[in-house]
C-alpha cells in the first residue's frame, strides 16, 4: 500500500526538471507567457497520464493519491518560484 503511494509520488523526478525548465524560459521571454502556461499544463498532463498508464499499480485508488500528492508539491514549488521567494 505504502509502495504505491511512493510510486505515485515518483512523478515528481520528471515533472520539476520540465517545470523549472519552462520558468526559465517564462522568465526569458515575458511575452509569450499565455503559450509557456498552455506547454506547461500539456507536458505536465503528457507526463502524469503516461507515468500512470505504464505503472498500472494493483491499488489504483493509493497510486492516484500519491500522483495527486506529486502535483500538490510540484504546483507548491512552480508557485513559490514564480512568487521569487526562491531563486
Amino acid at each position: 500500500m505504502l509502495t504505491e503511494f511512493l510510486l505515485g509520488l515518483l512523478v515528481c523526478i520528471p515533472l520539476i526538471p520540465f517545470n523549472d525548465l519552462i520558468l526559465k524560459w517564462a522568465k526569458k521571454d515575458p511575452q509569450k507567457s499565455l503559450a509557456i502556461v498552455t506547454a506547461m499544463i500539456a507536458i505536465n498532463a503528457i507526463i502524469v497520464l503516461g507515468y500512470g498508464y505504464l505503472m498500472k499499480p494493483e491499488e489504483a485508488k493509493i497510486f492516484i493519491l500519491g500522483l495527486f500528492a506529486a502535483i500538490l508539491i510540484v504546483m507548491f514549488r512552480k508557485i513559490k518560484k514564480l512568487i521569487g521567494q526562491d531563486k
